[in-house]
């Protein structure tokens, strides 16, 4: 029996080299959800009181002085003032919040970088910044707990703590910035397998992100919440079908409302179980292939892979379905099928496709494919069938 792997022409954006890098099983064995309990340790819904907690002069949070682990899944407190496993951050903005870095791996030291971690630098998030981390975090999809293979790239790595008050409220979140954007974020109730560490890294530490490519099948997002209970997540999203041409580019299909709603209906009736964002059978040219694109209009877009030739035949951030049912039928009544790429010719990194290549060295710049990164004590949500340019996270269709 063949191998499970992931989508063929599959690429998700990541920093360079990564596919070059090995791949290694991770599980999330440990990294579940924290159960909430109440003082006699049975389930509740009532957020914890509100204590002290040490303000700085700017009225912010005070950063911990250091970390005692490097893993960046420790938070000082659990959620105060919100009940905590609902999602990683409120959906209301905070009064204020502060960013807490701590370099937790340097490839350049001459000596590892040991526990405890001291605090590198404590930076109050701006009007901007506050409006980019909350909408990351509110919106950060749950870890689903499925095992999932990801990258060993070495690079430099910090852990992060977000301090927001909210005056009624406190929430702390755990994130880890790392080369192949395999770490899970906390509050200490709620764990999503989306790596916002490297989202963290992007506005407040020393990598920066290109600019986006724009465009209708192109979306940054690691997944939505509600996506580890249905494929396309609460609420009216517009689709985009997102099709693969032979020349490697991509033809975007958009819906209107009522379309939309058929097919979103469709995927909600879909039989799923948790993925692990991989299939077994497609391999060569499958016309039939397409990336479904949900746009909502509050919070990050949703994805759904559909491969009929592939087994599950639809695989979504964190859930899929074995059976397309008449979702491919009913997508291509309006979105037929296109001539797809030459499976004995080579799909480039910048989504480019040529003739089968004489051996020659790895480019300088690949791209990881994505389904082989995602979730389990890290990696990014969400997998994908159409070639993208390297960028980081994660221009849809991606991935984690």
């Amino acid at each position: 029996m063949p191998a499970r792997k992931p989508f063929p022409y599959a690429v998700r954006p990541a920093l360079a080299a990564a596919v070059l890098a090995p791949l290694v099983a991770l599980s999330p064995a440990g990294c579940g959800n924290t159960a909430f309990e109440g003082p006699t340790g049975g389930p509740t819904t009532v957020a914890r009181p509100l204590t002290s907690q040490p303000v700085a002069a700017d009225g912010a949070l005070e950063c911990p002085a250091s970390l005692k682990d490097s893993l960046g899944t420790t938070v000082p407190e659990k959620p105060q003032g919100v009940y905590g496993p609902a999602r990683l951050l409120p959906q209301r903005p905070p009064v204020s919040l502060v960013v807490c870095s701590y370099p937790v791996m340097d490839v350049s030291a001459t000596t590892p970088l040991t526990a405890p971690f001291p605090l590198e630098k404590r930076a109050v998030a701006t009007q901007a910044q506050r409006s980019a981390v909350v909408e990351s975090m509110t919106w950060a999809p749950r870890l689903n707990q499925q095992p999932r293979a990801c990258t060993a790239m070495a690079g430099n790595e910090t852990a992060y703590l977000v301090g927001a008050a909210y005056g009624d409220a406190i929430v702390w979140v755990a994130a880890k910035g790392d080369a192949n954007a395999c770490s899970t974020a906390t509050n200490g109730d709620f764990v999503s397998g989306a790596p916002l560490g490297v989202e963290l890294d992007a506005i407040f530490g020393a990598t920066s992100r290109p600019p986006g490519t724009g465009g209708s099948c192109r979306a940054r997002s690691w997944g939505r919440l509600g996506d580890d209970r249905l494929l396309a997540p609460e609420g009216a999203p517009a689709v985009v079908v997102c099709r693969q041409a032979a020349d490697g580019s991509i033809r975007p299909t958009t819906f209107d409302a009522a379309r939309s709603a058929e097919v979103v209906a469709a995927l909600r009736g879909l039989p799923t179980r948790p993925t692990g964002r991989t299939c077994q059978g497609s391999g060569g040219a499958s016309d039939r292939r397409f990336t479904l694109v949900l746009r909502y209009a509050v919070g990050p877009a949703a994805q759904v892979n559909v491969d009929p030739d592939c087994d599950p035949a639809v695989l979504g951030s964190n859930l899929e379905s074995a059976d397309a049912g008449g979702l491919v039928d009913l997508v291509e009544r309006w979105s037929p099928p296109i001539p797809g790429p030459d499976p004995d010719g080579s799909v480039s990194s910048d989504g480019s496709v040529g003739p089968a290549p004489l051996p020659v060295p790895a480019p300088d710049q690949p791209t990881e494919v994505p389904g082989s990164t995602g979730g389990g004590v890290g990696g990014s949500p969400g997998t994908g069938i159409l070639p993208t340019p390297p960028t980081p996270p994660a221009d849809l269709p991606t991935t984690p």
